[in-house]
């Protein structure tokens, strides 16, 4: 069952790529695409594929052709079932993953490390952030192009804040104490506003351990980016404790909603006061918002005083395979393009992700439109004051370590459990999903 479903897989794909007319020879360099960018999101990624096309491409002899693949699991899924299927041929000149595709793409043998690729090609990645390169940084070397960059934001209501007197919280005490202002309820006591709505997953928890002492990993091995994680370190470092403590204490006022999907929607129609969202969430919320309220974004709260070092670079890059000669630099060109200063700027403009090159920051359009939409540039500066060296976390078993975080603390403050035996139980189950990694895996 498990071969039928690779054929009827790779069939699908071929006819993909047979129905997008990748076949057509016109004597230029066809490079494939596979991508998860959909909505405004997709459109802002045909926009450049289409420039790149009419532009470099054709004075190069290079057309670009992408394919969206669904979800950005299921473009992991699709190249993860060409890979083992062993037809490299099959496998998409460029493709475009999120941090869970990361493990897979590490252990990839076809994969062309883009900081290979670029010295390659008598280049290098200068022209990237640094918060950006080490995001993509396996054991030393960037493996994929930083591409659709972004970071944890904390959203809210300005105009509820405004009312009531209050600032964006600085630090965690900050939201408990403004907790109880922001909650409304209706006649029967019925809360019909929250404060914030939130379950932290892997993705917040990056940035709520990571901020800690300056500088903290879930993980060891760097969060898995010096090698695969082998055991956890948020109990003996105390991080995910003093964490929990706090964000016990906001549940405790009655403001935290813990929900687990319909955050933006919720936010929007004012039924709570501020979420946690990605940067590259920004351009849709204000669309959802509309004119019901100010929409408002500040950094993350810091956990205490001590938590300065700041938020986690996520989001997806761009990962090449070995080809010939030819299609390689064709597929470094189309690279170097997307995350040129100009392409990168479009890009920042139309999504809300966060511009990976360094010179995009020193753009005067950057700087026209950063003031003129002030809330774009909450992220970028956010970013560049945080330690580059807080990542995201690599590991196997993602999914199921996501969902571990969401199910332990939701226990933990619905079923009234205890700090230290919810850390404790987390740090065995996590650390049980790695053991078994290892152990199945021979290492």
């Amino acid at each position: 069952m498990k071969r039928i479903a690779v054929i009827v897989t790779l069939l699908s794909l071929a006819m993909t790529l047979a129905a997008s007319g990748v076949a057509e020879d016109d004597g230029r360099i066809t490079i494939t695409w596979w991508h998860s960018n959909s909505g405004v999101i997709g459109e802002a990624a045909d926009a450049l594929v289409e420039k790149f096309n009419r532009t470099i491409g054709e004075e190069d002899g290079i057309y670009v052709e992408a394919i969206y693949q669904g979800s950005a699991n299921d473009t992991l899924t699709k190249v993860r079932t060409v890979a083992q299927a062993g037809d490299l041929s099959m496998l998409p000149d460029l493709v475009q993953l999120d941090s869970t595709g990361v493990v897979d793409m590490a252990g990839n043998e076809s994969l062309y490390y883009v900081e290979d690729l670029a010295a390659d090609q008598g280049e290098d990645l200068s022209f990237i952030l640094d918060h950006a390169l080490e995001s993509m940084k396996y054991r030393g070397k960037v493996i994929g192009l930083p591409f659709n960059a972004s970071t944890l934001l904390f959203y809210y209501n300005r105009t509820l804040f405004d009312q009531l007197g209050l600032e964006a919280p600085r630090t965690l005490d900050d939201l408990i104490e403004a907790a109880p202002a922001l909650i409304a309820r209706d006649d029967k006591g019925n809360v019909t506003r929250y404060a914030i709505a939130s379950v932290p997953t892997t993705y917040e928890l990056c940035s709520f351990i990571g901020m800690q002492h300056g500088l903290s990993y879930i993980t060891d091995m760097s969060n898995g980016h010096d090698g695969t994680p082998t055991r956890t370190l948020f109990e003996e470092d105390g991080t995910l404790h003093d964490f929990l403590v706090k964000w016990k204490e906001l549940y405790e006022t009655g403001g935290l909603n813990n929900l687990t999907s319909g955050v933006s929607a919720e936010f929007a129609a004012g039924r709570t006061a501020s979420m946690l969202a990605s940067t590259s969430n920004l351009t849709s919320v204000q669309e959802a918002v509309g004119g019901r309220f100010e929409l408002g974004v500040a950094n993350v709260p810091m956990v205490n005083e001590d938590a300065t070092g700041g938020v986690n670079l996520s989001g997806g890059a761009l990962f090449t395979f070995h080809k010939d000669a030819q299609k390689e630099k064709a597929v470094w060109t189309f690279m170097k393009y997307l995350t040129s200063a100009q392409a990168q700027l479009e890009w920042h403009i139309a999504t809300g992700y966060l511009p990976v090159n360094k010179d995009t920051y020193t753009m005067q359009e950057y700087i026209d439109h950063t003031q003129a939409n002030p809330l774009f540039k909450v992220a970028s500066d956010q970013l560049l004051a945080s330690n580059a060296k807080v990542t995201g976390l690599w590991i196997p078993n993602a999914y199921q370590v996501y969902y571990s975080f969401q199910a332990g603390i939701r226990s933990m403050l619905e079923e009234g459990r205890d700090v230290d035996e919810t850390v404790s139980a987390l740090a065995d189950e996590i650390d049980g999903y790695l053991d078994e990694y290892h152990s199945i895996n021979g290492d």
